[in-house]
């Protein structure tokens, strides 16, 4: 019922599609398409068939599926949303909901929709990126969906490397980085696993029965975050040159402008090895105001990059 569902939101949605068409999106014979749309010619909904070159299967002019309290607004907001996650994702079920959506539009709500797309873009994936994010997400998904622990290594944030088998609870987007919110046996808590962190991943056969403390709420991602690690509260001062960046990241009601052009910002993040590369890739674009502990540290570090390449 599902694949005939889809079939009939494809044939919705375009003007006419052959069968082969179908059978190759539904992964299914053109015998087993030609059975399908026989049964929702039964079911009522008014399927034409064309025959020759160009012919394929379409709908009765003027026939559309009822929406009923959905909004063209709203319909338009879940088929931006959808596109963007379809080029993260590789999930063909994504494809079939978002033909499903398109299907409640009338053809000139469509060209509507097709107006504000072409202006918003949404796309998760990094510059550069290779794919092997996407196999990683995929390979979560399925140990989330088969219920079956997770095997891969993990780097901390201070360089240290594991190996760690977890019970995965949810796959976590967050900014522009994925995330893995997991029962750790080695640590014997939940813990969040950055994505990029993580290698020689692998699902295993070894089931499990999910944490009734699993649940995951976004008022607590920030409380995850700060977890488990100290905290430092740092007053930053940016060059001119360095603004547009700062403002980037941080946003720009954040920060304090002075006259001289400079940017003052204040911020709380954990103390580990980001925080440190962050500040030095500002170079002498930023200069740490307090604590005057981390002024030390970055920079001890700076001077022994300089005595580095100073050989």
């Amino acid at each position: 019922m599902e694949r005939i569902l889809a079939v009939l939101m494809l044939v919705v949605n375009r003007r006419r599609i052959s069968a082969a068409e179908l059978a190759d999106k539904m992964e299914v014979s053109v015998r087993t398409v030609y059975r399908d749309i026989e049964t929702l010619c039964q079911a009522g909904f008014p399927i034409v068939a064309y025959q020759g070159a160009g012919g394929g299967f379409a709908v009765m002019e003027g026939y559309r599926l009822e929406r009923n309290a959905l909004t063209f607004e709203e319909i338009a907001s879940v088929i931006s949303a959808l596109k963007g996650m379809t080029k993260t994702l590789d999930d063909a079920r994504l494809g079939t909901t978002l033909e499903k959506y398109t299907s409640l539009l009338t053809d000139k709500e469509k060209e509507t929709a097709r107006f504000w797309q072409e202006r918003l873009v949404i796309d998760m994936n990094p510059w550069g990126a290779d794919g092997a994010m996407k196999r990683k997400v995929a390979l979560i998904r399925e140990a989330l969906q088969k219920e079956v622990t997770l095997r891969f290594a993990y780097t901390s944030n201070n360089r240290m490397t594991t190996d760690r088998e977890v019970e995965p609870m949810t796959l976590v987007l967050k900014g522009a980085a994925w995330y893995l919110y997991a029962y750790c046996p080695l640590r014997g808590d939940f813990r969040m696993f950055r994505l990029s962190r993580m290698t020689q991943m692998a699902v295993t056969d070894h089931p499990f029965e999910r944490r009734e403390q699993a649940s995951l709420e976004e008022k607590d991602l920030e409380q995850m975050w700060n977890s488990g690690s100290r905290t430092v509260t740092m007053v930053l001062r940016f060059a001119p040159e360095a603004r547009a960046r700062a403002e980037e990241f941080f946003g720009m009601e954040e920060g304090q402008s002075g006259e001289d052009g400079y940017l003052t910002v204040v911020q709380t993040y954990p103390e580990d090895e980001w925080v440190y590369g962050f500040l030095l890739s500002f170079g002498d674009q930023v200069e740490i105001l307090e604590p005057e502990r981390l002024r030390v540290l970055i920079r001890d570090r700076a001077e022994r990059i300089c005595k580095m390449y100073g050989k």
